[in-house]
C-alpha cells in the first residue's frame, strides 16, 4: 500500500473510532508501527483532514 492509501485507511478508522482508542493504539490496530502512525497523522494534519482534540482519548479528530 502507498502512504496515500494508508492515510485514507487511517482516516476512516479515526472516523469510526469516535475517540475511544488513542491515535497510536488505533494505528497499531491497523498494523502500523508507532512511527508510521505518526507519519500518517502528520500527513493528515498537513492535508487539513484532521485536527488536534483534547476532549477524548484520541488526540485527533476528523475535521467536519
Amino acid at each position: 500500500m502507498t502512504m496515500e492509501e494508508d492515510k485514507k485507511k487511517y482516516l476512516e478508522a479515526l472516523r469510526q473510532n469516535k475517540g475511544k482508542l488513542d491515535e497510536r493504539a488505533l494505528g497499531e490496530s491497523l498494523g502500523f508501527s508507532k512511527e508510521y502512525t505518526d507519519e500518517l497523522i502528520e500527513g493528515l494534519m498537513s492535508d487539513e483532514k484532521i485536527e488536534y482534540s483534547t476532549d477524548q482519548n484520541c488526540g485527533y479528530k476528523v475535521k467536519a
